[in-house]
């Protein structure tokens, strides 16, 4: 299912009962997409994306239903399930990680971190096959408390990441406070590299990214001339369309071979 199918519906026809109802009927579903080595020839890793398929509209994307969650104080149970159900089918991968997006939100829970490890425990999939995604444009309110659950999550093998870099207003102070593994530059600047401003950007992160010993993922890729420009750059992975829409778990089954490796030219099913 690709990300042309996701209808969006106006926030407002969404209540909180809904929400609930998607959750406790399993109405939601994830899609999978591949993150690649540079050359395309590798699937290194997978992101974890939500949907809802909605009894009366059909598959709805994110965008509409997670600001409602937040807003009606659900990201709690919305994140658990999602981690939950990432970590289980993730199990039929054994040597790919699964990456999942978190809630700024979900950071002022004192049990947060108590909650996660839970979560991995009782799927069996090893920590350190989890990457958390934090969205750097999220406003997280106290970074002392962010920073400790990060770390007791870091210190049981999860990896942290950085998510659409570049679109926030305290990119450093996030790199300079919080611990983390990647950061992944946002397709905005991915999608205009042919610009003066945009090239030099993508170049900037990478270095920054290296120089911190940071990995680095460039999103949005959708062109073969995007990818030759960032894997120059010196890009760790590359996300995007050229080498897969988010699919189903089945379909990442049917790009690995028995090794669980993606041959070259495997992972392209836009």
């Amino acid at each position: 299912m690709s990300l042309e199918e996701d209808r969006s519906i106006p926030p407002g026809l969404i209540s909180r009962s809904d929400l609930l109802a998607a959750i406790e009927k399993d109405q939601l579903f994830l899609l999978y997409q591949p993150q690649m080595t540079p050359d395309g020839a590798m699937l290194a890793s997978v992101e974890a994306l939500v949907r809802w398929n909605h009894p009366a509209r059909g598959p709805i994307g994110p965008a509409s239903f997670v600001p409602m969650a937040e807003e009606f104080d659900m990201m709690d149970r919305l994140g658990a399930w999602v981690l939950e159900r990432a970590c289980r089918e993730a199990q039929r991968w054994p040597r790919l990680s699964v990456a999942v997006n978190v809630s700024a939100l979900q950071f002022r829970s004192t049990r947060f971190a108590e909650e996660v490890e839970a979560i991995v425990r009782r799927s069996s999939l090893p920590f350190d096959r989890l990457e958390l995604e934090i969205v750097e444009s999220a406003y997280i309110d106290d970074f002392g408390a962010a920073e400790t659950v990060l770390r007791r999550l870091r210190a049981l093998g999860i990896r942290i990441a950085l998510d659409d870099f570049g679109t926030g207003y305290s990119s450093l102070t996030y790199l300079r406070r919080l611990p983390l593994d990647k950061i992944k530059i946002d397709q905005s600047f991915v999608q205009e590299i042919d610009t003066v401003h945009s090239a030099a950007i993508v170049h900037a992160v990478v270095a920054l990214g290296r120089a911190l010993g940071l990995k680095v993922t460039a999103e949005g890729v959708e062109t073969e001339a995007q990818q030759r420009f960032m894997r120059a750059a010196g890009c760790h992975y590359l996300q995007g369309f050229l080498f897969s829409r988010p699919v189903p778990a089945e379909a990442i089954d049917g790009m690995l071979d028995r090794d669980g490796k993606a041959p070259l030219g495997a992972a392209n099913v836009a």
